[in-house]
């Protein structure tokens, strides 16, 4: 006697939940079979599903596997920092000096994948030419501040071989392992640089900032002219201005979940 086959009764909204919890964290994508033996899916039915995610922005390809989408990163804009008023307020004396001091424009960012969310902008008189940012967000790889992050973020690797760089100037670096390269020597410098990769005729120096438990959760830029004649002095402004926030960031966070709790 034949066996009947099993029909999978989960409406279709819980196929899709269940693969976007499956892909959550997974910078690099997944493949479809990969994706059916987590979820207990079909394989046709795991690859309609992701289609229809596809379709409106939930997930996106990359190569053969699929990873969330930016649809879905852009509803969690604000994740990528713990608590990011928290941090944001933390940094505000320290952003206004730097402001003050050099009169170029101030970030504050936190990493969210392959991407950097601007968490405080301070424009200055003197400000460069604005970079392209749409939704307050860049590519960290084209990007100080983003290579400040991305060089203590244990999934840089997977980020970058995840999928092609985009090349926004002839000086972005697009090749995975030269960047990797540029990240060791953030990690052995403590600051990051970027000359007009992001957009010719601006650079930029940033420094990463870390919480309470030793973790980098965000980083604090300058962005500035390439021409400017005071541009060496930045690196050393950018540094003491890190150095002065981060006890203020790390007490700021540490005392969150107290509060929280009563």
């Amino acid at each position: 006697m034949t066996r009947p086959i099993e029909r999978d009764e989960r409406a279709v909204i819980d196929k899709a939940a269940d693969l976007l919890v499956a892909l959550d964290g997974e910078r690099a994508g997944l493949g479809v079979s990969e994706l059916a033996r987590r979820t207990k899916l079909s394989k046709s039915t795991t690859f309609r599903v992701l289609g229809a995610l596809e379709r409106s922005g939930m997930v996106e390809r990359v190569g053969t596997a699929y990873r969330v989408g930016n649809v879905v990163r852009q509803l969690g804009r604000d994740a990528p920092a713990p608590q990011p008023d928290l941090v944001r307020n933390a940094l505000v004396p320290y952003t206004a000096d730097l402001f003050a001091l050099t009169g170029q424009t101030v970030h504050v960012a936190a990493l969210d994948g392959p991407e950097v969310v601007y968490l405080t902008k301070i424009f200055g008189h003197r400000q460069a030419p604005t970079r392209p940012c749409p939704g307050n967000r860049f590519a960290a790889h084209g990007v100080a501040i983003g290579k400040a992050l991305l060089a203590y973020d244990r999934e840089a690797e997977s980020t970058l071989r995840a999928t092609p760089l985009r090349a926004f100037t002839p000086r972005t670096a697009t090749d995975p392992a030269m960047l990797l390269d540029q990240l060791a020597r953030v990690r052995a410098g403590g600051i990051a640089f970027d000359a007009d990769e992001a957009r010719t005729g601006v650079s930029a120096v940033a420094v990463p900032l870390r919480g309470p438990d030793g973790a980098v959760v965000a980083a604090l830029s300058i962005t500035h002219a390439s021409a400017d004649p005071a541009a060496a002095r930045y690196a050393e402004h950018v540094r003491n201005a890190g150095a002065a926030a981060a006890p203020a960031l790390r007490r700021a966070l540490a005392q969150r979940p107290r509060s929280a709790s009563g």
